[in-house]
């Protein structure tokens, strides 16, 4: 590194070229009268004193007592360590104000996914029904609908409550089994291919004929999942019709409302009681609670909720997001028997 690289760093220190220029000489030449320092390191006459006074406060220099002025340098060493060590200083106090100050500011980096690449969008569709624990929702054509099968098969068998929209298309595909483990709906028309996991992660696969490719999302942020399920549910769900309802098993476990809403008012309608299993929040924490289920309180666009009585008191319960509702469920477990 040669002289002018090593003095010019010293910008970092706040020091401006011309405060550069009068220290160095002072460091190199020594004591020095303002005159000679103008000449020795060519900095304009009329700025020299101001200067002076710059490199004085920042304690990089200092002035002998009397009339005639002689100006020193303050060794590298000792000047740039109070420097640091004022500085070091600052950055503590700084980190303490701001922590202390936005301790109630709550960070959050949400989760995005983007994929172009057909198979990588099936293979990481058949790994979230894979990993599922609790309820899968689907919409699939055709084609993903034969590669996935079997997958889904697989999670209804271990006791994953499944719910699917098939479009036109799979006519042409015998879903006999599938009916057998899932509740059903087919659309009259095409949709996005949606998969909702748990409500922890949902894939949206996109068919974009302006670009002539597809092309999908995969999230893992609540709000976005809400968005998301709130459109499958009014979107995909809702005009689609039924080609196999929810069936007598001893248990479906649900972690969305609106399939608990769809579950509970099936069953009521065809004569049986329900009891149920809520695992949720409510303002003052975690809550486990069994109890009867007495109905739904669904208002369009605005709540999916359900009612359950416990200890002689009635609950509402509503989805993740819950506002307005007693409890927000994170799982409904539901049973069913037939009133005789």
């Amino acid at each position: 590194m040669d002289e002018d690289e090593i003095f010019d760093k010293l910008s970092k220190f706040g020091l401006s070229p011309y405060e550069i220029k009068v220290y160095k000489t002072l460091l190199l030449n020594g004591p020095q009268t303002s005159t000679a320092i103008v000449s020795t390191a060519g900095v304009p006459q009329p700025r020299v004193y101001d200067l002076f006074n710059n490199l004085i406060s920042k304690g990089l220099i200092e002035v002998s007592p009397g009339k005639k002025k002689i100006y020193r340098a303050i060794p590298a060493d000792v000047a740039l360590d109070r420097i640091i060590s004022e500085m070091s200083s600052y950055k503590d106090k700084i980190s303490k104000f701001v922590e202390d100050n936005t301790h109630n500011i709550k960070k959050y980096n949400p989760y995005l996914w983007y994929m172009d690449n057909e198979n990588l969008i099936r293979e990481q569709m058949k790994n979230m029904i894979s990993n599922a624990s609790t309820e899968i929702i689907l919409s699939l054509r055709l084609a993903l609908l034969k590669y996935l099968d079997k997958y889904i098969i697989e999670a209804a068998d271990r006791g994953v409550s499944v719910l699917i929209t098939v479009f036109p298309d799979s006519d042409r595909y015998d879903i006999g089994e599938l009916i057998e483990k899932a509740i059903i709906k087919r659309r009259p028309g095409i949709s996005p291919e949606i998969l909702i996991k748990d409500r922890g992660e949902a894939i949206v696969y996109v068919d974009n004929i302006n670009i002539k490719m597809g092309y999908a999302i995969d999230f893992q942020e609540e709000e976005m999942i809400h968005i998301i399920n709130y459109y499958y549910y009014n979107i995909i769900w809702k005009p689609s019709i039924y080609i196999s309802k929810f069936q007598i098993k001893d248990n479906w476990v649900f972690n969305t409302s609106w399939i608990s809403c769809d579950a509970i008012n099936m069953y009521l309608n065809n004569e049986y009681k329900l009891e149920g299993r809520v695992i949720g929040d409510t303002q003052k924490g975690k809550v486990d609670l069994k109890g009867t289920i007495k109905g739904t309180d669904i208002i369009p666009g605005y709540k999916n909720s359900f009612l359950i009585e416990s200890d002689d008191k009635v609950f509402t319960v509503g989805g993740r997001l819950t506002r307005i509702e007693d409890i927000r469920m994170d799982k409904l477990y539901l049973t069913a028997e037939k009133i005789k």
